[in-house]
């Protein structure tokens, strides 16, 4: 929705225009997803889009389009619908163009309620602007046919027709939890790609189906102030709290001991709800 006053939520500043440089202008291809461990970023698009991007494709750092990073590659990740372009150490960004600490990624597709919304990207003037856009999120089974379940967001209010939803990350304003200590939070849940699988239901107006951000935590190394390697086992708050293994994740959820700041690309769990990142708890191999 334009005007939506989330427009302005800092952590939305992660959400990038990936443009072709032409003769003619920039021609505006979509979203993508900036994410750090702080030392090396990344960026998570459509595979779709990036696969039939022309070139010279780039990343603009600059909402009016005066900088950019050049996209010299990218690769398949662990899903195929998402491609992940690797940006290095030392990159440069500014106050409209900045990425996202990966403890602000969750590790699992739920939103537990909360408001969320896609953010894409669209024209204004000789610029460009990031727009909210508000949805529900429904769970499509193939009506009860389907082991696997998939994830399914549909507008709360109209979408403009030619709106670019491929690759547009889905963000969730989670609210306090005073039983965790928890201040309120926006994190980035997953990333909405066009339906390829299966038709949504008909009695759905979805506009796109969400990819969990998994392989972001695979794809960026960890930092020097990462813990060395335990096996060790964790209690926090009077209950276990599971964590997703990414280095393994045949290993699926296991727990982890409780460690202090500095804090570094780090897994949680929210009543529940395996997440990424914890100001007072960290991932570790093992």
């Amino acid at each position: 929705m334009k005007g939506d006053p989330r427009e302005a939520t800092a952590e939305l500043r992660c959400v990038a225009p990936l443009v072709v440089l032409g003769p003619e202008g920039r021609q505006l291809l979509g979203p993508c997803l900036l994410i750090t461990n702080g030392m090396q970023t990344i960026a998570a698009a459509s595979s779709e889009v990036l696969r039939k991007a022309g070139e010279p494709l780039a990343i603009l750092t600059r909402l009016d389009g005066s900088t950019h990073l050049p996209v010299k590659a990218w690769q398949l990740a662990g899903h195929s619908a998402l491609g992940i372009i690797e940006l290095g150490e030392g990159v440069q960004f500014s106050p409209e163009v900045h990425p996202l600490h990966l403890s602000l990624l969750s590790a699992a597709v739920e939103t537990r309620g909360a408001p969320s919304a896609l953010i894409t990207i669209r024209p204004a003037g000789s610029g460009f602007v990031r727009e909210v856009i508000g949805v529900r999120i429904d769970v499509d089974d193939g009506g009860g046919m389907s082991d696997e379940q998939v994830r399914l967001v549909s507008p709360i209010d109209p979408v403009e027709s030619g709106t670019l939803v491929d690759g547009s990350p889905l963000f969730a304003w989670m609210p306090p939890d005073p039983v965790l200590g928890r201040t309120s939070e926006v994190i980035a849940v997953a990333i909405g790609v066009v339906a390829r699988a299966r038709t949504a239901p008909a009695t759905s107006n979805a506009i796109a189906e969400l990819v969990g951000l998994e392989d972001a935590g695979r794809a960026l190394p960890w930092g020097e102030t990462t813990p060395a390697p335990s096996n060790d086992l964790g209690q926090v708050a009077g209950r276990d709290r599971g964590r997703l293994d990414l280095a393994d994740p045949a290993r699926g959820v296991r727990e982890e001991s409780v460690v202090t700041e500095p804090r570094p690309a780090s897994i949680r769990s929210r009543d529940g709800c395996v997440e990424i990142g914890d100001r007072r708890h960290s991932m570790r191999h093992g």
